[in-house]
Protein backbone atom coordinates (compact mmCIF):
# COMPACT_ATOMS: atom_id res chain seq x y z
CA UNK A 1 0.00 0.00 0.00
CA UNK A 2 1.10 3.83 -0.95
CA UNK A 3 0.02 6.99 0.07
CA UNK A 4 -0.76 9.30 -2.91
CA UNK A 5 -1.12 12.69 -3.54
CA UNK A 6 -2.49 13.92 -6.92
CA UNK A 7 -2.07 17.76 -7.93
CA UNK A 8 -1.80 20.32 -10.28
CA UNK A 9 1.77 21.05 -11.83
CA UNK A 10 0.99 25.05 -13.51
CA UNK A 11 4.53 26.76 -14.95
CA UNK A 12 6.08 25.30 -11.66
CA UNK A 13 3.89 26.10 -9.23
CA UNK A 14 1.52 23.63 -7.33
CA UNK A 15 -1.83 25.15 -6.10
CA UNK A 16 -2.83 24.12 -2.70
CA UNK A 17 0.41 22.52 -1.51
CA UNK A 18 0.02 23.53 2.06
CA UNK A 19 -2.78 21.17 1.85
CA UNK A 20 -1.19 18.47 0.10
CA UNK A 21 1.40 17.83 2.49
CA UNK A 22 -0.82 18.63 5.57
CA UNK A 23 -2.98 15.24 4.24
CA UNK A 24 -0.05 13.08 3.09
CA UNK A 25 1.75 14.30 6.84
CA UNK A 26 -1.26 13.55 8.64
CA UNK A 27 -1.93 10.21 7.00
CA UNK A 28 1.74 9.30 7.75
CA UNK A 29 1.17 9.46 11.09
CA UNK A 30 -2.55 7.52 11.10
CA UNK A 31 -0.81 4.73 8.86
CA UNK A 32 2.67 4.86 10.79
CA UNK A 33 4.27 5.80 7.33
CA UNK A 34 7.61 7.16 7.64
CA UNK A 35 7.54 10.48 5.85
CA UNK A 36 10.93 12.63 5.94
CA UNK A 37 9.51 16.21 5.81
CA UNK A 38 13.05 17.27 4.11
CA UNK A 39 13.30 14.93 1.39
CA UNK A 40 9.38 16.04 0.30
CA UNK A 41 10.46 19.38 0.30
CA UNK A 42 13.46 18.29 -1.70
CA UNK A 43 11.51 16.18 -3.79
CA UNK A 44 9.08 19.49 -4.64
CA UNK A 45 11.84 21.58 -5.12
CA UNK A 46 13.34 19.49 -8.06
CA UNK A 47 10.07 18.78 -9.33
CA UNK A 48 9.25 22.74 -9.84
CA UNK A 49 12.59 23.42 -10.96
CA UNK A 50 12.49 20.38 -13.77
CA UNK A 51 9.26 21.39 -15.08
CA UNK A 52 8.77 24.83 -15.05
CA UNK A 53 6.92 25.36 -17.68
CA UNK A 54 3.24 23.93 -18.87
CA UNK A 55 0.24 22.32 -17.09
CA UNK A 56 1.39 18.76 -16.05
CA UNK A 57 -0.55 16.41 -14.09
CA UNK A 58 1.89 15.04 -10.72
CA UNK A 59 1.33 12.35 -8.69
CA UNK A 60 3.69 11.82 -5.76
CA UNK A 61 3.83 8.35 -4.14
CA UNK A 62 4.93 7.23 -0.26
CA UNK A 63 6.42 3.96 0.72
CA UNK A 64 5.74 2.85 3.91
CA UNK A 65 9.53 2.72 4.73
CA UNK A 66 9.45 6.77 3.16
CA UNK A 67 10.95 6.30 0.01
CA UNK A 68 9.15 8.84 -2.40
CA UNK A 69 8.64 8.62 -5.94
CA UNK A 70 7.16 10.76 -8.77
CA UNK A 71 4.82 10.30 -12.08
CA UNK A 72 4.37 13.24 -14.54
CA UNK A 73 2.10 13.61 -17.34
CA UNK A 74 0.76 16.15 -19.58
CA UNK A 75 -3.00 17.58 -18.67
CA UNK A 76 -5.18 16.64 -20.85
CA UNK A 77 -7.87 19.34 -21.70
CA UNK A 78 -11.67 18.00 -19.97
CA UNK A 79 -14.35 20.43 -18.76
CA UNK A 80 -17.32 18.29 -18.73
CA UNK A 81 -17.97 14.95 -16.87
CA UNK A 82 -20.34 12.21 -16.93
CA UNK A 83 -21.18 10.46 -13.85
CA UNK A 84 -23.88 7.76 -12.45
CA UNK A 85 -25.00 7.31 -8.86
CA UNK A 86 -23.54 3.80 -7.11
CA UNK A 87 -24.28 3.36 -3.62
CA UNK A 88 -20.91 2.63 -1.59
CA UNK A 89 -20.10 -0.61 -0.25
CA UNK A 90 -20.67 -0.17 3.90
CA UNK A 91 -18.14 -2.80 4.43
CA UNK A 92 -15.10 -0.20 3.65
CA UNK A 93 -12.68 -0.38 5.75
CA UNK A 94 -12.63 3.48 7.06
CA UNK A 95 -8.94 3.67 6.95
CA UNK A 96 -9.06 3.72 3.29
CA UNK A 97 -12.21 6.18 3.25
CA UNK A 98 -10.03 9.01 4.90
CA UNK A 99 -6.85 8.56 3.83
CA UNK A 100 -5.41 8.39 0.07
CA UNK A 101 -3.98 5.26 0.03
CA UNK A 102 -3.83 2.82 -3.19
CA UNK A 103 -6.56 0.69 -1.89
CA UNK A 104 -9.31 2.13 -3.96
CA UNK A 105 -11.15 -1.39 -4.80
CA UNK A 106 -14.25 -0.12 -3.40
CA UNK A 107 -13.64 3.32 -6.42
CA UNK A 108 -13.42 0.41 -9.25
CA UNK A 109 -15.97 0.98 -11.99
CA UNK A 110 -16.59 0.00 -15.72
CA UNK A 111 -16.68 3.69 -16.65
CA UNK A 112 -19.47 3.71 -18.50
CA UNK A 113 -19.54 7.32 -17.01
CA UNK A 114 -16.29 9.06 -16.62
CA UNK A 115 -17.43 9.21 -13.03
CA UNK A 116 -19.19 7.44 -9.98
CA UNK A 117 -21.32 9.47 -7.58
CA UNK A 118 -21.30 7.83 -3.87
CA UNK A 119 -23.98 7.73 -1.41
CA UNK A 120 -24.07 5.57 1.56
CA UNK A 121 -26.93 3.49 3.25
CA UNK A 122 -28.97 6.41 4.25
CA UNK A 123 -28.81 7.83 1.28
CA UNK A 124 -26.64 10.17 1.53
CA UNK A 125 -24.65 12.11 -1.24
CA UNK A 126 -20.94 11.63 -0.68
CA UNK A 127 -18.10 12.51 -3.12
CA UNK A 128 -17.13 11.22 -6.52
CA UNK A 129 -14.68 8.19 -7.26
CA UNK A 130 -11.90 11.13 -8.19
CA UNK A 131 -12.95 14.15 -6.17
CA UNK A 132 -15.56 15.51 -4.08
CA UNK A 133 -18.81 17.02 -4.86
CA UNK A 134 -20.13 20.68 -5.23
CA UNK A 135 -23.85 21.54 -5.61
CA UNK A 136 -24.87 24.85 -7.01
CA UNK A 137 -28.28 26.24 -5.93
CA UNK A 138 -29.23 29.22 -6.58
CA UNK A 139 -26.88 31.34 -4.73
CA UNK A 140 -25.62 28.94 -2.86
CA UNK A 141 -22.80 26.74 -3.45
CA UNK A 142 -22.23 23.52 -1.04
CA UNK A 143 -20.74 20.30 -0.19
CA UNK A 144 -21.44 17.74 1.93
CA UNK A 145 -20.90 17.58 5.63
CA UNK A 146 -17.79 15.29 6.40
CA UNK A 147 -18.25 12.93 9.10
CA UNK A 148 -15.51 10.36 8.37
CA UNK A 149 -17.48 9.12 5.52
CA UNK A 150 -15.17 10.27 2.51
CA UNK A 151 -11.53 11.71 1.64
CA UNK A 152 -11.28 15.32 2.27
CA UNK A 153 -9.99 16.61 -0.27
CA UNK A 154 -7.90 19.36 -0.96
CA UNK A 155 -9.79 21.62 -3.13
CA UNK A 156 -12.74 21.20 -1.30
CA UNK A 157 -11.16 22.62 1.79
CA UNK A 158 -9.48 25.43 0.10
CA UNK A 159 -12.82 26.45 -1.04
CA UNK A 160 -14.58 26.37 2.27
CA UNK A 161 -11.79 27.86 4.06
CA UNK A 162 -12.26 30.86 1.21
CA UNK A 163 -15.97 30.91 2.09
CA UNK A 164 -17.02 30.28 -1.53
CA UNK A 165 -18.83 27.67 -0.63
CA UNK A 166 -20.70 25.98 2.62
CA UNK A 167 -21.25 22.40 4.41
CA UNK A 168 -24.46 20.92 3.70
CA UNK A 169 -25.79 17.90 2.94
CA UNK A 170 -28.24 16.43 0.07
CA UNK A 171 -29.76 13.08 -0.13
CA UNK A 172 -29.99 10.94 -2.93
CA UNK A 173 -33.77 11.48 -3.62
CA UNK A 174 -33.92 15.16 -3.33
CA UNK A 175 -30.60 15.04 -5.69
CA UNK A 176 -32.79 13.26 -7.69
CA UNK A 177 -35.56 15.53 -7.95
CA UNK A 178 -34.10 18.68 -8.04
CA UNK A 179 -31.52 17.67 -11.11
CA UNK A 180 -34.99 16.63 -13.28
CA UNK A 181 -36.18 19.99 -11.99
CA UNK A 182 -32.81 21.74 -13.51
CA UNK A 183 -32.82 23.46 -9.80
CA UNK A 184 -29.24 22.46 -9.04
CA UNK A 185 -26.12 22.05 -10.87
CA UNK A 186 -23.24 19.38 -9.95
CA UNK A 187 -19.48 20.05 -10.32
CA UNK A 188 -16.78 17.61 -9.79
CA UNK A 189 -13.93 19.54 -7.33
CA UNK A 190 -10.07 17.85 -7.03
CA UNK A 191 -6.77 19.73 -6.80
CA UNK A 192 -6.20 19.05 -10.28
CA UNK A 193 -9.20 19.86 -11.94
CA UNK A 194 -9.93 22.32 -9.75
CA UNK A 195 -13.90 22.73 -10.91
CA UNK A 196 -15.32 20.95 -13.81
CA UNK A 197 -19.33 20.63 -14.61
CA UNK A 198 -20.93 17.33 -14.50
CA UNK A 199 -23.91 15.88 -16.31
CA UNK A 200 -25.31 12.90 -13.80
CA UNK A 201 -27.35 10.16 -15.69
CA UNK A 202 -30.10 9.09 -13.69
Amino acid sequence: MQLFETMRLENGDIPRLDYHFKRIQKSSADLKFNLNTQKWHELIQLIRETYPKGEYRLKVTLERDGHLDYIIAPLPEKTLFTARLVQRTHHVNQKYLVNKTSERHYLEHNHETDLILLYDETGKILEFDIGNIMIGEGNDLYTPTYHQDFLLGCMRQSLLDQGRMIEKDIYVDDLKKKIQANQINLYLINSLREVADVKIYI
